[in-house]
């Protein structure tokens, strides 16, 4: 688990500096001055200058953030200073380059997942083979079947005591029984044990699910259809996303967000199934966070909440005061603590039900 938990940390610091090096990058190739780029928050480690850029590496390894000159304090509403000379600061920026500058963080996570896709298909590989038998390969976070326990590897040999010996036979069972608990039978190594797991009704599939996938073999792609992979996965992902937030908010379809701690369990179960499970979820991960920041909410803190600020500042003229983007702040804040807050202590209650049962 502690390898599970250091991966973790890695696979968020690393999405976290790229969607920064966006901002970085794009805020650079329009003149504008940065004074620091830094990995990691917190006190101080290590940094080195050039170009009059601080490049800094910072001991909480979550992340990183770019400070661009006068960035602050054009989405904050603080007092403006006067720009020192041979500076160029953003809220001098026309505002399509502002826009630009804010949306180069999201862009760059959608390009690395497209990146990742090419990654997937050519070096690790795609399922070819499937696992004929009722083996599992995957279990999703939060599911029926994590809940009750189960692991890759396990094979289910029986359910409500009929044989299943095939995967389809699982699937046909499963799939007609959404809501109806069952006893599981499962084979691990030379033991056998049994479960009670109750299925979920899928509103996208509109069958049962117990939220496992079965195992399989992989193969390589030649680079020109990994690209063209790359490209359908990352589209189709993407479509994915807004879609399921969509269903998820009309109430339409279970709210499976994964906090810092579903997430640690999510790596960890993708560790034990294979790399091509574990770069696929962290190309969900990814694209997750590259949409979320898109969100088109006047809220701080998402990089589509200062883009409709920018945007309502030029309709009406004038910029909000900085009493208004300070209330902004906080109500950004507070709601996405709430998130926070919720999500984490499902994923909390989620591993204590799986470690109990």
């Amino acid at each position: 688990m502690l390898s599970s938990v250091l991966i973790t940390i890695l696979v968020i610091s690393v999405l976290v500096v790229v969607h920064e090096f966006g901002h970085f990058f794009t805020a650079r190739r329009f003149g504008v001055t940065v004074h620091e780029f830094s990995v990691g928050f917190g006190p101080l480690l290590a940094q080195k200058e050039r170009q009059g850029i601080k490049y800094s590496l910072r001991a909480v390894p979550l992340g990183g953030f770019c400070k661009i000159a006068g960035m602050d304090i054009a989405l904050e509403g603080e007092a403006k200073e006067k720009a020192k000379p041979g500076e160029r600061v953003f809220y001098e920026l026309p505002l399509y380059q502002k826009i630009l500058i804010i949306l180069a963080g999201p862009v760059n996570n959608l390009l690395l997942a497209l990146l990742t896709f090419i990654f997937i298909a050519a070096v690790i590989g795609l399922p070819d083979q499937v696992e004929e038998k009722a083996v599992i390969g995957f279990v999703e976070p939060k599911s029926p079947a994590f809940e009750a326990g189960l692991s890759p590897g396990d094979e289910i040999v029986e359910i409500n005591g009929e044989p299943v010996q095939r995967w389809e036979d699982l699937g046909e069972i499963v799939q007609q029984s959404p809501a109806e608990p069952m006893v599981f039978t499962v084979r691990r190594g030379e033991n056998y044990f049994t479960k009670e797991i109750t299925p979920f009704y899928d509103p996208a599939i509109g069958a049962g699910r117990i939220g496992i996938m079965r195992a399989y073999t992989v193969k390589r792609l030649p680079f020109l259809q990994a690209v063209s992979y790359g490209v359908y996965s990352t589209g189709y992902g993407i479509k994915a996303i807004i879609v399921s937030v969509y269903q998820m908010m009309a109430g339409r379809e279970r709210a499976e967000f994964l906090g810092p701690v579903g997430l640690v369990g999510a790596v960890d179960q993708a560790l034990q199934s294979g790399l091509h499970f574990l770069f696929s979820l962290v190309t969900s991960i990814n694209l997750f966070l590259g949409l979320f920041n898109l969100l088109p909410v006047p809220l701080p803190l998402l990089d589509g909440g200062w883009i409709v600020i920018l945007l309502l500042e030029r309709l009406r003229g004038k910029e909000f005061s900085a009493e208004q983007k300070a209330v902004a702040q906080m109500v950004g804040m507070l709601v996405i603590m709430t998130f926070f807050l919720i999500i984490t202590f499902g994923d909390i209650g989620s591993i204590i039900r799986r470690l109990t049962r």
